[in-house]
């Protein structure tokens, strides 16, 4: 891991993004698997990308894998990653649009236009998904890219998170013939904070086991 990303993954602990507990997490894989561990961490990125400094630090880290995939527009699923598309569209100039939360459920709008996508597009231009954090199963990932085809929109196959906790949504995606590409790991980022003593062994060792937990269950 280069500076700048230490230093971003710093900034994520200095903004209480990332949450250790002894009593555990429920996530999405709790509710089809109650009998798996709950997680020892919990990260949330919403209100870290609200500050300027930090938001910019990652979209700089962003641009050079858009500018090389060359979409007509970038893909926003709301509504953590909101601000970091925002700031990547307007470094790059590649216009932006959002899945719309409900299509994301599956719930079909049914007032004012009943549109599932916000922004202009047209039929048949190329976008770039980007999202904040994968986690087991890409469930939000994997619906976006049926909605935007159903719209006539070609889906590029990658897809760009922040962070890749590395519990199956990587090769859940694999799977849809999606890469992920991430920013940064989430073991790289335990590794880090073990290393200038922010967590324990035990949170470190916790975090990693039930990575793997998450992963057997969610590729079962």
């Amino acid at each position: 891991m280069n500076k700048k990303l230490q230093q971003i993954a710093l900034d994520f602990y200095k903004s209480k993004a990332i949450k250790f507990s002894k009593e555990g997490f429920k996530f999405n894989l709790h509710a089809e698997h109650p009998e798996a561990p709950l997680s020892p961490n919990y990260l949330n990125l919403r209100d870290v990308f609200r500050n300027p400094k930090i938001r910019k630090n990652i979209a700089k880290q962003i641009v050079p894998i858009v500018k090389k995939l060359k979409p007509d527009i970038l893909v926003d699923l709301p509504q953590s990653i909101s601000p970091i598309t925002t700031t990547v569209s307007d470094m790059t100039k590649i216009p932006m649009i959002s899945v719309r939360s409900e299509a994301l459920k599956g719930i079909k709008k049914d007032h004012g236009v009943k549109q599932s996508i916000n922004g202009a597009f047209k039929n048949g231009q190329r976008v770039l998904i980007i999202d904040d954090v994968v986690s087991s199963y890409a469930f939000t990932k994997i619906k976006a890219i049926e909605v935007l085809k159903e719209n006539g929109l070609k889906v590029i196959p990658k897809i760009i998170v922040i962070v890749d906790r590395e519990e199956g949504g990587k090769e859940k995606l694999k799977k849809s013939k999606f890469d992920l590409i991430s920013v940064l790991s989430f073991k790289n980022i335990l590794d880090l904070y073990l290393s200038k003593k922010l967590i324990t062994r035990q949170e470190y060792e916790k975090s990693l086991e039930y990575g793997e937990f998450a992963k057997a269950y969610s590729l079962k």
